[in-house]
């Protein structure tokens, strides 16, 4: 018997090593950026220096209106590669849509992960807000699940008028330990993704959307991140949608537009 336990101790201890060395595999999934992108006229091809000389790449997709825009950012999920959101652009009338991939994603340069997510994000407000032609004031932000970290991170550090959330969870370390509980995640998880820690001192106005049948980001995380938001707040249900099919939720656009559109007017 002592001998069992010492051979699942051992398995253990291995399991968890190897957990901690290769975590990063098992929350990024890098996409390279493949195929040809079909852009606009309004659609300008963007490439940031960082302040470490890497390159961060992506799309801005203005707006029709005349001067300075107003913005979304959009920061989107572990696996995904922002070109194939450039037709969302068409969702919004008056907002310019800011696409820029992650490190290590598309054609940026760098490694993912939750530092170089968060720095990525600063910079490319940073270099937005520098732009002649977007309306500083009016920046809002949106992510998508993983990128609902980085968007509630740039929603702390900086200015925003507003915060979209997509499937957004309080921490990947709690989605982390509801799905391995079996695993020491507090002690291991070096990409935690805190989002409740900075979302209790947000006062920009939050709406945040979640799939009834996500399993991914369990609807238990979202509604325990909004109740963390110190600023106004809704949350939507979106019956039956899951973690990959929620943008083809119509009632999701509608809201976000009227979220937008009541920016305008003064509503929260």
């Amino acid at each position: 018997m002592l001998t069992v336990i010492i051979i699942l101790g051992i398995i253990y201890i291995i399991i968890v090593a190897f957990f901690y060395l290769f975590q990063s595999n098992f929350i990024f999934f890098p996409q390279p950026l493949t195929g040809t992108v079909h852009t606009g006229e309004f659609t300008e091809e963007v490439r940031i220096t960082t302040d470490d000389d890497k390159v961060l790449h992506g799309w801005l997709c203005k707006s029709k209106t005349d001067g300075p825009q107003k913005l979304i950012i959009y920061f989107g999920g572990n696996a995904e590669e922002v070109s194939h959101m450039i037709p969302a652009a068409s969702m919004f009338e008056d907002w310019a849509f800011l696409l820029i991939n992650y490190p290590g994603y598309g054609k940026s340069e760098g490694r993912p992960g939750q530092k170089s997510f968060y720095k990525a994000a600063l910079e490319i407000y940073d270099y937005a807000v520098a732009r002649d032609d977007v309306y500083a004031e009016n920046i809002v932000v949106m992510g998508r699940s993983i990128g609902s970290g980085s968007a509630v991170f740039l929603a702390h550090e900086r200015d925003v008028k507003a915060v979209v959330l997509i499937s957004p969870f309080e921490s990947i370390r709690a989605v982390a330990r509801s799905s391995m509980p079996f695993l020491p995640v507090n002690l291991i998880l070096r990409h935690k993704f805190l989002s409740k820690k900075f979302a209790s001192e947000i006062n920009s106005p939050m709406i945040a959307f979640y799939g009834t049948a996500d399993q991914i980001i369990p609807p238990s995380h979202t509604q325990k991140l909004a109740a963390f938001w110190k600023g106004p707040s809704r949350l939507v249900e979106l019956q039956g949608y899951g973690h990959n099919d929620i943008f083809e939720s119509k009632q999701m656009w509608e809201e976000i537009n009227g979220f937008l559109e009541g920016l305008d007017s003064g509503r929260k």
